[in-house]
C-alpha cells in the first residue's frame, strides 16, 4: 500500500495497473478504482481481460497521466529474484514511451510474509530511464537488471 499513496506524492497523478484481486481489499480497493487504476485478472483469458491493454493505450492517448506497473507482478521477499511479467514489454512496446523504472526496497519492512518491521529505512530510488525503441526481450532484460541491480544495493 505505501507504494500506491507515496508515488502520487512524486507523480502527476498516476494510473497503477495492477492485479484484479488488490480490487477487493476493502477500502484500498474502494480507492484504487477511484484513482482510475488499470486491473487485469493474471493467468486468464476472459473477455474482460482482451480489452486491457486498449485500456491502456486509450488512457495513454487521452491523458497526460504517468503508467505505474510494478513488472514482478507481487510483492517479494527481499532476496527473491523472480522474472519480470512479460506484459510490461508488451504495454512498453504497444505505447512507444520511454519507461522510468524504479526500484522500492518495501520488502525488506513489510515483507510478503511475517509482520511489518518497524526502524527500518524504507528506499525508493529513481533509476535511469530506459528510450522507447528497444524490441520487447531486451527491455525486458534492461529493466530487470536495472532494478534487481539497484535492490542489491538497497540493504
Amino acid at each position: 500500500m505505501f507504494e500506491t499513496f507515496f508515488l502520487q506524492t512524486i507523480f502527476n497523478s498516476p494510473v497503477f495497473i495492477l492485479k484484479k484481486e488488490l480490487l477487493l481489499i476493502p477500502i484500498f480497493g474502494w480507492y484504487l478504482k477511484k484513482i482510475g487504476s488499470i486491473s487485469i485478472k493474471r493467468n486468464k483469458i476472459s473477455k474482460e481481460n482482451l480489452g486491457f491493454y486498449d485500456d491502456i493505450l486509450k488512457l495513454a492517448n487521452t491523458t497526460n497521466r504517468p503508467l505505474i506497473i510494478f513488472p514482478q507482478g507481487t510483492r517479494l521477499l527481499p532476496e527473491e529474484r523472480v522474472p519480470f511479467k512479460k506484459g510490461v514489454s508488451k504495454i512498453y512496446e504497444k505505447l512507444r514511451v520511454s519507461c522510468q523504472p524504479i526500484a522500492i526496497n518495501s520488502g525488506f519492512t513489510w515483507p510478503k510474509y511475517g509482520n511489518k518491521k518497524i526502524h527500518t529505512t524504507l528506499t525508493v530510488s529513481i533509476l535511469e530511464p530506459i528510450d522507447p525503441g528497444q524490441n520487447k526481450e531486451l527491455f525486458l532484460k534492461n529493466l530487470q537488471h536495472a532494478i534487481y541491480a539497484e535492490l542489491d544495493t538497497l540493504d
